[in-house]
């Protein structure tokens, strides 16, 4: 892996627009563009290998971890609430359909490959990884140029799988797409629109009649016994960038289970399982020691003196967290490098110990890679100046190295 100065688009903003990446502009690390196209991350197609096989390899093994949860019922521990357990079995056992996740992956530049978490439920950074950074690497690097992005094509094909094979309804038929309007400021929140405005696109390309929607207008018809949305139609299938873990403790929580086969939710309930960070946990009890995975447990007394693990750089995690917030790193004596504030500490922590990552040129790479269906589908990478990864990290589109082999690149 390799960093590379690369000379902006002069007319960047006016192209990105044009594939519905609206929020580039967003603040990162010292006010700069959350869109940083100054520099590229090249891979070799070694490591482009690697890193698809270890996304398929713990994309299977996080499958082995649900199926362990569901059959040995330890939903407590990932704090789902109790009206939910039998609902969360039961849309594991029946199969219900998935469209996409994001694993976070460590990667030290010399071939280990480990995970940091798996945004299974709601991740974003999709229309930039699918779209924006496949034009950027036809705008600078021409039509002979290469990258690891499969995701529009595989999203449009999962969405033609679920519609025909899975739901089995015709060409035509209705899909609401949902995200959160506003934080509660009136201020739409655009990545998640934009994001959401992406996936619909591929939906409509499969065959759907999509239809936007936002979050705050959906209603339950109590005599009808049915999700409507604002105009009174019935949501029969939607796609929605909104948490499980929210709506398993908001009122409407109750109406999940009576309308289980009126309304099918994308991503499906059974998630929950992945999205939560006490997935770490289980995945370290049933397969220590893997290649692919960092010691993690639920108390750090593994990593504090007389533990197996003393001697260790560790860090500590809310079991629902996003964009690093709430995170702690610790030192091997148990002294603080680096943290996090955040809103996420009210449900726990998981202690994993602390992943090598690549740092080339100051910065800290966090390599996202993107799964659909069950089908590792491309890369993204994220870069910050400090060891956490959060919501002031950069986007630095990627590309890969022709004709370059591992060994040459070291």
């Amino acid at each position: 892996m390799i960093r590379t100065p690369s000379a902006p688009r002069p007319d960047w903003r006016a192209r990105l627009d044009e594939v519905g990446f609206t929020f580039y502009d967003l603040p990162s690390e010292g006010g700069r563009p959350y869109w940083n196209e100054h520099a590229a991350y090249g891979f070799t197609s070694a490591e482009v290998d690697a890193l698809e096989a270890a996304t398929a390899e713990l994309f299977a093994r996080c499958m082995d971890a649900v199926e362990h949860v569901v059959r040995e019922r330890r939903y407590a521990e990932f704090g789902i609430p109790t009206a939910l357990h039998d609902l969360v079995g039961r849309s594991w056992d029946e199969d219900d359909p998935t469209v996409y996740g994001r694993f976070d992956l460590a990667y030290d530049g010399a071939g280990t490959i480990s995970l940091l978490e798996f945004n299974a439920d709601t991740p974003t950074s999709l229309v930039e990884s699918a779209a924006a950074q496949w034009q950027w690497l036809r705008d600078t690097r021409g039509e002979a140029s290469d990258q690891f992005n499969l995701l529009h094509e595989l999203l449009v094909e999962q969405w033609a799988h679920i519609r025909e094979a899975r739901w089995g309804v015709a060409p035509g038929a209705r899909l609401h797409l949902a995200s959160l309007h506003d934080d509660g400021d009136g201020e739409l929140i655009v990545e998640d629109a934009d994001t959401v405005s992406y996936m619909a696109e591929t939906a409509r390309q499969a065959g759907f009649d999509v239809k936007q929607v936002f979050v705050e207008d959906l209603r339950y018809d109590l005599d009808g016994r049915r999700f409507l949305d604002a105009d009174g139609e019935h949501v029969e299938r939607i796609f929605k960038l909104y948490p499980w873990e929210w709506m398993a403790r908001e009122q409407f929580a109750a109406f999940l289970e009576p309308t289980r086969h009126t309304t099918a939710w994308v991503e499906p309930i059974w998630k929950m399982l992945l999205s939560n960070k006490q997935l770490l946990v289980v995945l370290w009890e049933l397969f220590p020691g893997h290649p692919n995975l960092l010691p993690a447990f639920e108390s750090a007394a593994p990593f504090e003196a007389g533990g197996p693990l003393w001697g260790r750089h560790w860090v500590r995690k809310p079991r629902l967290g996003r964009e690093g917030a709430n995170v702690t790193v610790f030192d091997p004596r148990g002294g603080i490098v680096a943290e996090q504030p955040g809103p996420y500490d009210e449900d726990g922590f998981v202690y994993q110990q602390r992943a090598e990552l690549a740092r080339i040129d100051g910065r800290t790479a966090v390599i996202g890679s993107w799964v659909v269906g069950e089908t590792p589908a491309g890369i993204d990478v994220r870069e910050t100046g400090g060891p956490i990864t959060g919501d002031l990290a950069e986007f630095v589109p990627h590309y890969i190295v022709p004709g370059r082999n591992v060994e040459e690149q070291r």
